[in-house]
């Protein structure tokens, strides 16, 4: 597995880890949103919460663990 900018576990790890998971369901659902891009989805992030967008990137994925 590989890491997939703009892909729906970059979206679900973000909103995740910035949403905390108590949130889960929430965050699920937005990561099922088709964001035109990272920065969109990153803008709207920083907008409902006031804090930066928490969550890893492609240089600390890793799939096994």
């Amino acid at each position: 597995m590989q890491w997939v900018k703009n892909g729906f576990f970059d979206h679900l790890d973000k909103f995740a880890n910035s949403l905390g998971y108590e949130n889960f369901p929430v965050a699920l659902h937005l990561a099922m949103v088709p964001w035109e891009s990272p920065e969109d989805r990153d803008m709207f992030i920083l907008t409902i919460t006031g804090n930066e967008v928490q969550g890893g990137d492609s240089t600390n994925f890793n799939v096994m663990g």
